[in-house]
Order: structure tokens, then C-alpha cells, then sequence
């Protein structure tokens, strides 16, 4: 269900609102730019992506169906503009950690198994490109391996495949962790 600020928003980016398209760029822009920052090598690649992306939806906002939520939507449109983006530009490096922003639903300073968010997202970083994106779209933006296979034009097994070696690596990335902060 859509709520008023999110039906403001829609309706005025319709309308081409700058008042409507502020709102939505101070609501939904670490959003996008977070999922940017996911797909690609650097934050010049994330900020002209975040800007490509940005653009697309507001001379797409005619296509917001007003039954999905509008973050979800977004988050879609972004996720499939960043794949196009690496097929593009055959962007296969590892986003340094320095460059990541910190999303404002995930606080930096969790842990998971005495493992803090950090050292865990530096560890996803160093997945060869193949391996971050397909993980980043199964585990975090949780699509099915299907549609996976589909956006990438990959076969099933592959991604399969690709989601299981990302896996591994990081299981023994977490275990070496583990082991040198046991001393």
C-alpha cells in the first residue's frame, strides 16, 4: 500500500514536479545509489550510473504501476540499469572499501557472528566481478536464480555455479577471519 508521501511523489514526478522530484531524490536517493555502489567499480562509475539511473525514472515515472511499492520499483529499474551498465562496460573490479556508503538500514556497526558489517561487505567486495554481481542479485536483492540467468544471459546451472563459488569463497574468507581473532 502506497502512503500519501509516496502518492505526492508519484503524482508529482507524473507531472514534472521539481518540488515532487526533490522528495523523491531526498527519500530514495541513498536507495539507488547504494544498489549503484553495489554493481560497480568506483564511485565515478556509481555517480554517473546514479545520474543515468536517476534520469530513467523520471522520464519513466508513466510506467509506476501504483501496486508494487515505489521502492521496489525503483530498486528493480536500478538493479536492471546497473546489468546493463557492466555489460556495457565490461566492469569486472572490486569497489574498494573506502567507497562504499553506508546504508542508513544497515548500521555499520553490526555484527554477524562476531564478524563486524564491514569487515563482512569488505568481503563480499573482493568477489571477482562474476561472482559479486550474481551473489549481490540472489542473496541481497533476493531474485530468483531463474530471472538471474535471464538478466545475465547466463544458464541456470552457471549462476548456480557462480552463487556457489562466491559462497565458498566467502566461508573461507569468514573462517580465516574468525581463526585470526581467536589470538
Amino acid at each position: 500500500m502506497l502512503t500519501e508521501k509516496e502518492i505526492e511523489i508519484i503524482e508529482g514526478c507524473r507531472k514534472g514536479d521539481n518540488n515532487a522530484q526533490k522528495m523523491l531524490y531526498d527519500a530514495y536517493g541513498p536507495l539507488i545509489k547504494g544498489v549503484c555502489m553495489r554493481y560497480t567499480a568506483n564511485l565515478e562509475e556509481a555517480e554517473d550510473l546514479f545520474h543515468d539511473v536517476f534520469i530513467f525514472i523520471l522520464t519513466h515515472f508513466e510506467q509506476f504501476d501504483n501496486i508494487t511499492s515505489l521502492g521496489g520499483w525503483l530498486r528493480q529499474i536500478t538493479i536492471r540499469k546497473a546489468i546493463d551498465y557492466l555489460r556495457r562496460r565490461h566492469l569486472w573490479a572490486a569497489i574498494p572499501m573506502s567507497q562504499l556508503e553506508v546504508n542508513p538500514a544497515v548500521d555499520a556497526t553490526h555484527e554477524y557472528d562476531g564478524i563486524p558489517m564491514e569487515v563482512l561487505l569488505g568481503f563480499v567486495n573482493q568477489l571477482p566481478q562474476k561472482h559479486r554481481t550474481v551473489f549481490n542479485l540472489y542473496v541481497i536483492d533476493d531474485i530468483c536464480q531463474d530471472r538471474i540467468a535471464e538478466m545475465l544471459n547466463l544458464s541456470k546451472n552457471n549462476v548456480s555455479t557462480l552463487i556457489s563459488r562466491a559462497k565458498e569463497r566467502l566461508r573461507k574468507e569468514i573462517e580465516k577471519y574468525l581463526k585470526n581473532e581467536e589470538y
